[in-house]
């Protein structure tokens, strides 16, 4: 993956809800039997509790539930004369910690396949959905329950039998809220070895929060379509059937679904035979699919819809009819970049068909469903002279994310969530060598630097990061890693296991890794271990070493080192430091913490050399073999995933060498951004003198490749946005635009038509600082390339703006304009067919001066039907944090509005993560940091998935707030000298 619950009134009332919904009706004759047992229970408990006192309590987590069973049957629409009745007893669990909470399924029963039919309701207004699950399960230690997970369904039967046909006596059924466990306690042991079918009917709801099996729309001619949808990752598979919903238990599945007689409907696996009309439901037929091969619940996808499809053989792209010639991009990189995964892994793709399909409403950027993918709109279609360059990458790297997690990840599954990292570190580094295959002018390989490797350390210098493999229990604890640690860092650390191994011992290790562990589970430690054993058959590891030694130092520590090279110029030798880089450390290095790190180095010879920190804080290099005069560069390529620092005779060396006349190109792109964003945050948290720090950027001014200019442009925001709301911005903004000033005038405002693909990128990014800094040229082309598409005949057809520049154009123009020029990007925002179009609209939209509009703008983001969808509900307060007007605004709405945020896009929405991110980051006073601090401290159990975020937001808070009283002083002065 590239992240207000409904009740079931709509229903039959006498049902079994398992969830957080809580509700029963029973007969007059059933509630006096109830009334005369609670009683009863009242006396007799008061009875025994004397002489039973020293017996254990129950656990506080049962919820203890009455059910009536009903035979087995075929699912049907209409009620039986017996249907389950049930008396559900709430949890008490205050005083006890989620953290204390064992949620893992135990491991007496396993599934080995499940029959699974569902009909949803998506037209008649009702959301709904029943269905009904038959699990083959096999018993490995006998037993008198079955548990498995369930959440926000309601149960109305459940069954269990043997191969003979014979219904097993069940004792009870009863419910675990907390941790979702449905728990069926038996009159009679299940056998070790043996084999039985459970059968469950239910019911649930077509959410509208984007989790497990939910609803989303679009519109055609003012008429609203309805989809039905899935989104399992991580524990949702649960809300849509009661299953065995943990990665490890891989089983096959076996899938039927009912749809409307005018719509199609799409799964993992192809179809199989003739659709079947539906029993009791006129128009209504069922579609059936083979099974499938094993696979973890989280990898279940389907969708019923009316889309169309263009197909590739056996990859085709479904997407809204309107949207359909959107899709030709996808078709055509899609095969091509399986095809390269097929060669670069050594294994064919295992399973028939690959459909992708774009969703009007998604929460994450994209799932890796195994044979089905779906992707926000955004990032699978794609227009000419609409969409943008940056569009068209963006898609290809998604796709090729999740195409590579169809091996990592569905062929090979972690055997937990600790070990998420393993699927998503693994694809987002290979996605970079899989867009590269259909892309090769792109510079994918340089581009991974700025992309992943700085976003990682930027957020690893934290204390309140964690470990690429860590434990977790429940599911906020499992969604709040899929962060930057588990993407970028798990990357990073792949791509710097690749250099020291070699692309072709990592290859060959990878193949025998997939190959052993294929429809099974791995730990890291397995992949560790095969790793091992290639690298020691093709000598590039000592034998006495392990790929498990050196790598958990990356996995199981938090952080990262700076390693400081202290040359001795006297003796021409070399000494190296590590130590854990943190950005709040208030003077107290940490030394304890230590890495295996690959040092790799070069000098105006280019001669490379690499040597091993192994394990310990200093290394020494006699010999360097290099004149006093010469620069030494440290972690060549920036292969490495660590920061250097130098002394400062070697730091003065590299300056003096960057600002000859092409002096800088004695070093590599990949070089130059280290440089320049090593140095940056070096001296934003002491390690490094800001004089020299700046002194580095000067030679900015002759630079011209995209990636050292956008990592500089990066770190550089970083002063703005601390010197932004102060009385000395003037003197920031005139160095900046000092430094750009010769490059924006050689890109111009307008494109050419031979401009290179980064060509584009740099003017990009230079042109939108120049127009946020107040360049006059660059407002006026903005406003006069606005305002003739607003006097356009139809602006919504006819938009001359080029689609790379449309990011600044509309931004500039609404941020110097007034509510005319918001009313009308806001109303092609509502009409826009292209969902790229849209996303950059609703970013433009932010950038407007008034607070009244950017106060509407926050408000209809948490408002039903007001155009915005739920997954931009984050965009636009990112749009709006990203302008200073906005930032006080969007955190005084995120306090004022909270429990409405939270109850619009559900407490465990990743997207109330993202929101709380955006809205605290940029703190740089003590005051606005405790005032957060305070009302998280008010509300830390309401925060679930997005509590680490906001313990990070605080952090980094108080690093700026020390920062402005440590550091602006100096850099003012150094400014106010150089510009």
């Amino acid at each position: 993956m590239t992240h207000a619950r409904e009740d079931f009134a709509v229903m039959e009332a006498t049902v079994t809800t398992f969830g957080k919904q809580r509700f029963v009706a029973v007969s007059k004759a059933l509630a006096l039997f109830i009334f005369i047992l609670f009683v009863g229970c009242i006396i007799g408990t008061a009875l025994l509790v004397y002489h039973l006192s020293s017996c254990q309590p129950i656990s506080k987590f049962e919820e203890t539930t009455l059910i009536v069973y009903d035979k087995h049957s075929d699912l049907e629409v209409t009620t039986t004369s017996e249907e389950v009745v049930t008396e559900s007893v709430s949890t008490t669990t205050e005083e006890i910690k989620t953290e204390e909470l064992d949620v893992r399924l135990p491991r007496s029963v396993k599934p080995h396949s499940y029959a699974i039919r569902l009909i949803p309701f998506i037209v008649e207004g009702n959301f709904t959905f029943h269905g009904e699950v038959t699990i083959l399960i096999n018993v490995t230690v006998t037993t008198f329950n079955v548990t498995l997970h369930a959440d926000d369904l309601a149960i109305d039967r459940v069954n269990v039998y043997d191969f003979n046909n014979e219904i097993l006596s069940i004792r009870q059924v009863t419910n675990e809220t907390r941790r979702q466990f449905l728990i069926i306690h038996m009159n009679e042991p299940l056998k070790s070895g043996h084999q039985y079918y459970v059968s469950i009917s239910f019911k649930g709801v077509l959410n509208d929060l984007l989790q497990g099996f939910y609803r989303s729309s679009y519109s055609v001619n003012n008429e609203l379509r309805w989809i039905a949808t899935t989104q399992f990752q991580a524990t949702d598979a649960r809300k849509a059937f009661p299953c065995f919903d943990e990665p490890a238990l891989k089983a096959r599945f076996q899938i039927s679904l009912a749809r409307l007689k005018n719509m199609t409907s799409i799964s993992n696996m192809p179809k199989i035979g003739s659709p079947e009309p539906v029993k009791n439901l006129p128009d209504y037929f069922w579609d059936h699919y083979e099974e499938s091969l094993p696979m973890s619940t989280y990898l279940i996808a389907f969708v019923i819809s009316d889309f169309d499809c263009l197909k590739n053989g056996s990859f085709s792209v479904w997407a809204r009819p309107s949207a359909l010639s959107q899709t030709k991009y996808s078709l055509q990189i899609g095969p091509q970049i399986l095809q390269f995964y097929e060669n670069f892994f050594g294994i064919k793709y295992p399973l028939p068909k690959i459909d992708m399909i774009g969703l009007p409403d998604f929460s994450a950027g994209a799932m890796e469903n195994w044979g089905l993918i779906t992707y926000r709109e955004s990032v699978l279609l794609y227009e000419e002279k609409v969409s943008s360059k940056a569009s068209l990458q963006r898609i290809a790297h998604v796709i090729a994310h999740e195409l590579a997690h169809q091996w990592f990840g569905n062929l090979v599954t972690p055997v937990w969530w600790s070990d998420l990292w393993l699927n998503e570190g693994f694809a987002t580094y290979v996605e970079c060598l899989g867009a590269n295959a259909v892309n090769p002018h792109l510079k994918e390989l340089d581009q991974f630097v700025i992309n992943e490797l700085h976003g990682a350390l930027v957020l690893d210098a934290l204390r309140t990061s964690h470990q690429i493999s860590i434990k977790v229990n429940n599911p906020d604890e499992i969604n709040d890693i899929f962060d930057r640690i588990s993407y970028s860092k798990g990357a990073s650390i792949l791509r710097m296991m690749q250099h020291f191994l070699s692309m072709r011992v990592f290859q060959k290790g990878l193949n025998r890794y997939l190959k052993s562990r294929m429809y099974s589970n791995a730990e890291q430690d397995d992949l560790w271990h095969t790793l091992t054993l290639q690298s020691h058959e093709d000598k590039v590891l000592d034998q006495n070493v392990t790929i498990k030694e050196i790598m958990d130092t990356w996995t199981l520590q938090t952080g990262f080192p700076l390693v400081t090279a202290y040359r001795n110029y006297e003796n021409d030798s070399v000494t190296f430091t590590q130590e854990r880089f943190l950005v709040n450390d208030d003077d107290q290095r940490s030394k304890s913490v230590l890495w295996w790190i690959p040092i790799t180095y070069t000098n105006p010879k280019n001669v490379l050399r690499s040597n091993w920190m192994r394990n310990e804080q200093i290394l020494t290099i006699h010999e360097l073999k290099q004149p006093k005069n010469h620069w030494l560069l440290v972690n060549v390529n920036q292969t490495g995933y660590y920061r250097v620092n130098y002394d400062p005779r070697n730091w003065n060396l590299i300056v003096q060498q960057l600002l000859k006349k092409n002096g800088h190109l004695v070093f590599d792109p990949k070089n130059r951004a280290q440089l320049l964003d090593d140095a940056l945050h070096l001296a934003s948290v002491g390690y490094l003198d800001y004089n020299i720090a700046l002194n580095v950027t000067k030679y900015l001014k002759q630079e011209r490749e995209y990636v050292p200019w956008k990592a500089a442009l990066t770190s550089l925001d970083y002063l703005y946005q601390m010197f932004v709301r102060t009385a000395h911005f003037d003197k920031y903004k005139k160095y900046l635009l000092d430094l750009l000033n010769d490059f924006y005038h050689e890109l111009g405002f307008n494109e050419s038509e031979n401009d290179q693909h980064l060509t584009s990128y740099n003017r990009l990014e230079i042109n939108s600082r120049a127009c946020r800094l107040g360049v006059r040229d660059c407002i006026i082309n903005a406003v006069q390339q606005f305002e003739s598409w607003r006097n356009s005949p139809d602006p919504d057809k006819r938009n001359l703006i080029s689609e790379n520049l449309r990011e600044i154009v509309y931004c500039t123009a609404i941020s110097v304009g007034g509510q005319e020029e918001w009313d009308f990007a806001w109303k092609r925002y509502l009409n826009a067919n292209v969902e790229n179009e849209k996303e950059t609209l609703l970013m433009a939209l932010g950038c407007s001066k008034e607070i009244w509009i950017l106060s509407r703008f926050l408000e209809w983001s948490i408002t039903e039907n007001s155009g915005i969808r739920k997954h931009d509900s984050a965009r636009v307060f990112a749009a709006v944090t990203s302008n200073p007007i906005g930032q006080q605004l969007a955190y005084r709405f995120l306090k004022t509005h909270w429990n409405r945020l939270r109850t619009y896009l559900g407490a465990s929405s990743m997207s109330l993560s993202s929101i709380v991110r955006s809205c605290t980051t940029k703190f740089n006073s003590q005051i606005e940091v405790d005032d957060f601090k305070m009302f998280v401290d008010a509300r830390e159990n309401e925060f679930g998935v997005a509590l680490r975020t906001a313990r990070q937001s605080i952090e980094q808070g108080e690093a700026n707030a020390k920062w402005m009283m440590r550091y602006s002083e100096k850099i003012v002065k150094w400014l106010s000298v150089n510009v």
